[in-house]
Order: structure tokens, then sequence, then C-alpha cells
């Protein structure tokens, strides 16, 4: 089976804490890169090849779930879209809601040059479709650098029927092989525990209206032949395969096993003549590996290929041996170890040590290797910050800015101090009240003379190291207190990471309220815009999110803006853009200091990418 659903409440370990094959081979390619990606979560812009591959995947996929039996060649996009369940996945329990059992049988097509006469022009009904989707979200992305111009349209064509080509071998040879080992069970209407998108619900039970006696037909070879591949109507990464215990998860694109053997296949809307073909060799392995682990290591795959479609070209990949498959499982989980469940959050723990570059032609067949050491920096997201690129020479820095006629004071990523040590006297105590969990809600004032500040916890996450001796009148040391203010009324809030201890009042120290700063202003590059929960696209709270990081030359400074406080320019910001932050509120992030969006803060782009 090439799926496994497990309940979020069911995981043994956090989606966001798990290892993939992308994650491995990033940190191969570069311990440093890595460490910006994943732990500071800085990710590259999105460039029209990336949206390509998804539209010629989803456009291949598109007609693969179809058939000359049930789908003419003009027929609706739309025919056989499948329903999905609340989590974005196909269906499997109100099979009413599928579309093939309703639809009246044809003859469909006898030979195979009539069949990839069928097949392209469904790509000219799909691909259309599929294009306007995939550009609306790619330009509506906020990490995207082009727009719709960027795209070619010949090439994803042609992309698409040389992919097509490639399956229609595979129903070639089905049929010379009569179907192969299960045209019994296929006439009969037996379906696997997960099968391949066809218009059916999982459990259908009828034979499929292809279905004929004597040989294998060429309509039966085509539904017999069919892969299994990722539904092209459900959510992204929604169909995965995951380890048992759940610290490694992947997604294939097409597992064939008509013939008795399983063999998976990878599609590259590429040429293969680039370094990234190197990482496409293990990706495969680890993909064999995974069914192996999720088939209780009875089950082995046979066959591994990448179909380049820019060539086009099959590249036939030697499936690992179990020898092999222990090998991975060894190196996969020692890596999980040491990337997330035991990592180091230290910069000095990621050398910036790229892996040599890897020559390919097209195809991806291996020519050589780069003798520069440092070839991989070249085109690095992470250059600007990194000691082997310009190290920050180029980033913003300054200290004031002079803006609609004012100058503003500006703060330097190393100096925002978005904690802070405050001792007073509390009044006005809200008893205390903790959970199940021990997280505590509490609220009063710190008074220091005739000043004072509301203390209060913070939304997420809730603190916990309060002493139970807090009363009116008692005086406290609050360490690791958050300021920030609310309606221009000023406040330290409480965490996770924050105390509050009984002292005498002689022992007083740390912050006066009257130099309490809450908010500041910065500058920097845009490297990660991490959330835009836009109008059309919510967060699970409901309400609209900016989250982007900038760095300066000293470091990097989180962003966020909330529902009302997104700034009407926010939408325009891309990656590389120099900006300010004017009058921003101090916040946390994780952890990490930040800067929030209020009413009067102010967005300023003072340049824009390549200017």
């Amino acid at each position: 089976m090439p799926v496994q659903i497990i309940d979020d409440d069911a995981l043994l370990v956090s989606k966001f804490k798990r290892l993939s094959a992308t994650s491995l081979i990033q940190y191969r390619g570069c311990p440093r890169s890595w460490y910006h990606q994943r732990i500071e979560f800085l990710r590259g812009p999105q460039v029209p090849a990336m949206m390509r591959g998804h539209i010629v995947e989803n456009t291949v996929c598109r007609i693969l779930r179809e058939s000359p039996v049930l789908v003419a060649e003009n027929a609706d996009w739309q025919i056989l879209e499948t329903p999905l369940d609340s989590d974005n996945r196909p269906d499997r329990y109100n099979p009413e809601r599928y579309l093939a059992p309703d639809i009246e049988a044809k003859k469909g097509v006898e030979d195979l040059d009539s069949l990839r006469k069928w097949a392209r022009a469904r790509t000219e009904i799909h691909f259309p479709k599929v294009r306007e989707s995939h550009v609306a979200d790619f330009e509506d992305h906020p990490m995207s650098i082009g727009g719709a111009e960027d795209f070619d349209d010949e090439q994803m064509i042609s992309m698409i029927n040389a992919t097509l080509d490639f399956h229609l071998e595979e129903v070639q040879r089905c049929r010379a092989e009569n179907g192969g080992p299960n045209l019994s069970q296929f006439r009969a209407g037996v379906r696997p525990q997960w099968p391949a998108p066809d218009g059916y619900p999982h459990n259908w039970s009828l034979p499929h209206p292809s279905v004929g006696d004597g040989d294998c037909t060429l309509m039966e070879a085509w539904e017999i032949a069919r892969p299994w591949f990722v539904d092209p109507d459900a959510g992204t990464f929604s169909l995965g395969s995951i380890h048992p215990e759940h610290w490694f998860a992947g997604e294939y694109d097409f597992v064939y096993d008509w013939d008795g053997s399983i063999s998976i296949v990878d599609l590259k809307a590429a040429m293969g003549d680039n370094d990234r073909s190197a990482g496409y060799v293990l990706q495969l392995e680890i993909y064999a590996w995974l069914w192996w682990e999720t088939h209780g290591r009875k089950t082995r795959v046979e066959n591994l290929r990448l179909w380049y479609a820019g060539v086009p070209a099959v590249k036939t990949i030697s499936a690992p041996d179990e020898n092999r498959l222990l090998e991975l499982e060894k190196q996969l989980r020692t890596s999980y170890e040491d990337l997330f469940l035991n990592r180091s959050i230290n910069i000095e723990d990621y050398p910036a040590e790229p892996s040599p570059v890897q020559i390919f032609e097209a195809g991806g067949v291996h020519i050589g290797i780069d003798e520069n050491p440092l070839a991989r920096c070249h085109s690095c997201d992470h250059r600007s910050i990194c000691p082997n690129g310009d190290d920050r020479q180029d980033l913003p820095s300054m200290e004031n800015l002079q803006h609609a006629g004012r100058e503003w004071p500006i703060t330097r990523a190393t100096d925002l101090r978005t904690r802070v040590d405050i001792c007073g006297e509390v009044t006005g105590l809200l008893s205390p009240q903790s959970d199940d969990d021990g997280n505590i809600q509490i609220n009063f004032n710190l008074q220091q003379g005739i000043d004072r500040v509301e203390v209060k916890n913070c939304f997420f996450p809730k603190p916990k190291r309060i002493t139970r001796r807090i009363a009116n009148g008692a005086y406290v040391r609050i360490k690791g207190g958050r300021p920030t203010e609310w309606n221009l009324n000023p406040s330290v809030e409480l965490d996770d990471l924050s105390e509050i201890e009984i002292i005498n009042v002689e022992d007083a120290d740390g912050e006066d309220i009257v130099d309490l700063v809450t908010a500041g202003s910065v500058v920097g590059r845009v490297m990660t815009i991490r959330d835009t929960t836009w109008h059309k696209n919510r967060t699970s709270s409901g309400k609209p999110k900016w989250r982007l990081t900038i760095q300066d030359a000293t470091g990097p400074i989180s962003i966020v803006a909330y529902s009302f406080a997104i700034p009407t320019g926010a939408r325009s910001v891309r990656p590389g853009d120099d900006i300010a932050i004017l009058n921003g509120v101090y916040s946390q992030f994780f952890d990490q200091p930040e800067i929030k969006f209020k009413k009067n803060t102010q967005l300023v782009i003072l340049k824009r990418r390549g200017d």
C-alpha cells in the first residue's frame, strides 16, 4: 500500500520534526545552508521551474485517472473530479460521491496510435486549466520571482506528452504480457486496498466496464497498467507514506505493480543536466527503503526509474538489496537523531562546507565533478549571510532613516532586547489559575513608585514558573519577561520561559519601568516570507497573517502582522527587497526576537530586488 494515514493525535513524531529525503539531501549539500533553511526557516524564492514540475505532473495524473472507455476526447476536464474529505484526501467512506459509476461506458480505442491521440487530446483539455490554476497560485505566492510570461507552454506540453509516452510503453508491455499475473482478478472486480485514482470509489467491487474475455485488450491494459499516483485533486502532501515509527515520511510519484513487482518512478520536468540529478538517485533509494519499512520488510522494490521529461529519457537505477536497505536504515536513523531528535541550534555546529558539485549531461548522465570546492555557493540562496559569500557586506545597515519628514532611529538585529528582568510591587492581582498541564493564567500591575506596568501571560505558550506566594503588596522579580504594548499601553508578557520569584524590596534590580522599550524600527533585506494567509487562505484561527524574516548587517529579524494590522503594501513585498518597519512592537516567536505590526506601524520599501 503506497499510503499510510495517521491521525495527528496518534503521531509518535510531529510532522514538523521528522526527516525527509529532501531534507537529508539539502544537509549533505551544505550543513550551513540546511541550518538557514530548517532552523532559521529561511526558504529560497519560488521560480517558474518549480511550478513547471507541478503543472506537468498534475496534468499527467489527470489524464492517467481517465480512460477512453469513460471519457471522450473533448469531455469536460472535471468529468472525474475526485470528492475529498475534510483532510483534502479522496473520500474513502462516501462512494456515492464518485462520478465514474454514473458515466455510460463507451467502446474505447483498439490500437496504440488511437490511444496516444486520445491522450494528446486530453492534454489539450487539461493543460490550460491546470496552468491557469497553478500560475495564479504562483503569482499570488509572496516568494515567487517572475510571472505568467515566464512559463513556456510549448515546453510543458512537450514534457506532458513525453511522460504519457513513457506510460504508454508500460501499457504496450502489459498487453504483450496478457495483462500480467492479475488479469483474472481485475476482471473479477478485485481492487487493492488503496487503488490508483480512476474515478471509482475505493471499495468499488463491480468489474470495470473495459473488462473483456480472451486475451487482454488494449483498454484492459490501460486500466491494469495504471500506476498508483497522488490524486491530482488531493491536498499537498496529503497522500504520503510514513515510517512505522513516524520519524520519516515521503510521497511517491508513480508506483507500478501490474507485472507482480514493485517499480517506483520519479517524474522530473527537467533535462537532468545539473547537480540535482545526484540527489535524485539517493532519493529513489530512500523511497525503496521506505516501501520496505512500511510493508513489514517483506516486500522489496524491484525497479527504480527517473523519467526526465525534458530530454525525454529514462534513467534506470539499481534497486537496493537487503544489505543496502539496512545500511540506509542506519544512515537515515542517525541523520534523524542528529538533525531533529538531538539537534543543536548553534550555527557553528553546521559548518559552511558545501559538497562538490556533480556535473551531469542531459538524462542524468554523470560526467564529472566541478574542481571548484565552493562551486555550490554561487547559486546558494544564503550567499549574502554566509562566510563563503558576501557575509552580510551588502545587507542594509543604518542608524537612522529619514522618512515622511521625520528621522527614525533604527535598531540593529543584535540590539533587539525582547526579554527583560524587572522588579517591583504587585498590585491589582487577579488570582492565578492553572490548567491540568501546569499552564498559568495571571494578570497584575507591577509598581515602581508612581510608575506601573501591566503584567500578563502571553497567548501562547503560557507561563508555568510562577511562585504560589505571589500576592498584592509582595515584591517580585520577573525574569525573562517580554516587553510589548497594546493600543499604546506598555505591558510585560510572560511565557513558558518567564519566571516570577518573591524578593526583598532592598534586592530589587533590573529594568526601570520608565526606561522600558516596547517598540522600535528596523531595516533589512527580505529573506523569507513564511506565512501569508490572505483572504482566500486563512489559518486555523481564521485570522489573516503575514510573517517574514529580514536580515540586516548584524543578523535576522522576524516580522509579523495580524489581521487589521497587515499593511496595504504587504502583498507587493518579495524576497530580495530592502524594507523598513517603523514603530513596530517588540514580540517573540518560538524564543526568537520579533517585531509585530500595530495600527500605526509603517512598511517602507527602500529598494526593490535587482534595482
